[in-house]
């Protein structure tokens, strides 16, 4: 018995060698990382997050623990630089970190999603040779794999970094990238369109334009700060109130039901309900009325 004991306790001490050698490999790329940064746009990584960031899985909890934190680097904190030097590519091994992180996120925390629970539940499996993860050392294990993958994806990002401090186009794209705030251009647009929001809808909308401009591509002498702007004025323009009638009834009424005027038909029909306020036989006489114009 004693002999057993020892083995598992030194098995359990090299599990937790692996994967602190991962942490200390993860915090060095981290630094050069933070350094092209620094070079790029002039503001390093805030790479504070380093001093709490875990150094063993244990158990369960601990994994998630790991998983919560690597998730909120990726996909929160970095989300504008990965954008700019990943863009929208779907493959490699920053791609699958993304995708590896996604899963076992939504899988812990979410229980609409059976694909990303299947996801995750297979990759925790291949960790543990072809069993659900149950002892101390089966953590270490997934929790060190999830550091490889983490440390893969971050060295694909010191590449990219290097590649762009030798161009100073790139340079500057990546310093225009990160210096515009999405909330910022909600609320200038908003208030040129003279819309009031509210906390959710400012909230809601800054997210999606967030997730839209993380992939943004800039192109030659576009600036930054006009890109946004056309990007939250699109969404916020999107926001409409429901029609006063069956979408069908306007389609009926213009005769473009099944064909491809039928979209702009009821971007017409939201207007001019919205500028009219009209309702029943008037609204669909002013928009009869307003499309045939158009149409000459």
């Amino acid at each position: 018995m004693r002999l057993l004991t020892r083995s598992a306790g030194l098995q359990a001490s090299q599990g937790g060698r692996l994967m602190q050698s991962e942490v200390t490999d993860f915090r060095n790329r981290c630094v050069v990382l933070s350094a092209h940064r620094s070079i790029c746009v002039g503001l390093p990584f805030d790479n504070s997050f380093l001093e709490s960031w875990p150094t063993n899985v244990h158990s369960d909890a601990d994994f998630a623990r790991l998983v919560s934190v690597a998730y909120r680097l990726w996909r929160e904190s970095w989300k504008l630089d990965i954008g700019f030097l990943i863009g929208n590519r779907r493959s490699g091994a920053a791609y699958e970190f993304d995708q590896l992180v996604y899963n076992l996120r939504t899988a812990a925390q979410h229980t609409d999603n059976r694909g990303a629970e299947d996801r995750s539940q297979r990759w925790l499996r291949d960790a543990c040779a072809g069993r659900d993860p149950e002892t101390r050392d089966d953590w270490h294990q997934c929790g060190t794999l999830l550091m490889k993958s983490l440390n893969a994806a971050v060295e694909v990002l010191n590449q990219k970094a290097a590649i762009v401090r030798r161009d100073q186009t790139r340079r500057a794209n990546w310093q225009a990238k990160v210096g515009e705030s999405p909330e910022a251009a909600i609320t200038k647009v908003a208030a040129d369109l003279g819309l009031r929001l509210s906390m959710h809808q400012r909230k809601e909308q800054s997210r999606r334009i967030t997730n839209q401009w993380k992939n943004y591509v800039l192109r030659p002498g576009e600036a930054a700060a006009d890109a946004l702007a056309d990007l939250a004025e699109r969404s916020l323009v999107s926001r409409m109130d429901p029609l006063p009638c069956d979408y069908l009834d306007v389609l009926d009424e213009l005769r473009v039901l099944g064909s491809r005027d039928a979209v702009p038909a009821l971007h017409l029909a939201h207007a001019v309900a919205e500028i009219t306020g009209a309702s029943g036989e008037d609204f669909l006489k002013q928009l009869g009325a307003t499309w045939a114009s158009l149409r000459g």
